[in-house]
């Protein structure tokens, strides 16, 4: 009697240890890992955001509902950036937009982080100033939006329309090089009008073409160190 009292006391203790040792699940399943963030795609809804320009005025993407949104982004210390601006090529193509349609936003997007943020929020707002540009550039120096919409390089443009779905994403042009500059005839003006017209946007994406966008390094919340000389991009026009 004594054994079997033993043998159930030795049985009765190693299930409270079992359910002791259980992990809790209070609060729902356990957490899983994070999935890949997907980026923004043609033909769906672009991505919201909230972004300040160098004026400080905030800019809310759903507020432009109802008008065709034009995202170039940009860095004024690109050479690919200065070609397109220096030329002309942009300045034509924001004036020429206002002419197809007065609605039209033009947001440039500032996603650099190779310097302190005070430093490029200043430089990019001087650029635009010294080109007499009432252009607002957005300062997404998290790479936050950036990496939404997938930008990859300086410019990179992206067109939202009127129903705030993403209709083409891409090259500025065909002329990477600047050899027709502000003659060159860019996809901005190309898709606007073919939105204007009821037309399908074909083609609705071009490989992009510049600098690479100058993100912060991920994970380090620290802005990226300044690259080295002769790191500049490969094929950078001259």
């Amino acid at each position: 009697m004594k054994q079997l009292y033993t043998t159930t006391l030795l049985a009765a203790t190693i299930v409270a240890t079992a359910v002791i040792a259980q992990p809790a699940t209070v609060g729902g399943p356990p957490p899983q890992k994070d999935k890949k963030k997907e980026v923004a795609k043609i033909g769906e809804p672009a991505p919201a955001f909230s972004l300040q320009d160098q004026w400080g005025e905030t800019h809310i993407l759903k507020e432009y509902e109802g008008k065709i949104v034009v995202l170039e982004w940009f860095n004024e210390g690109c050479p690919y950036c200065l070609q397109v601006w220096k030329s002309g090529l942009v300045p034509s193509t924001i004036e020429q937009l206002g002419k197809i349609d007065a609605e039209v936003v033009y947001l440039a997007v500032n996603s650099t982080a190779n310097k302190p943020k005070a430093e490029i929020q200043k430089s990019g707002a001087k650029f635009l100033e010294d080109f007499e540009s009432a252009t607002p550039m957005l300062m997404d120096y998290n790479g936050k939006v950036g990496h939404m919409y997938g930008a990859k390089t300086t410019p990179h443009i992206f067109i939202i329309d009127a129903e705030g779905i993403l209709v083409y994403q891409g090259a500025m042009s065909d002329d990477p090089r600047g050899k027709e500059g502000k003659k060159a005839k860019t996809h901005t003006l190309r898709v606007v009008e073919q939105l204007q017209n009821d037309e399908e946007v074909k083609p609705n994406y071009i490989k992009p073409w510049g600098c690479p966008v100058k993100y912060a390094r991920p994970g380090s919340g620290k802005e990226r160190r300044r690259p080295r000389r002769g790191g500049g991009a490969t094929g950078a026009p001259k």
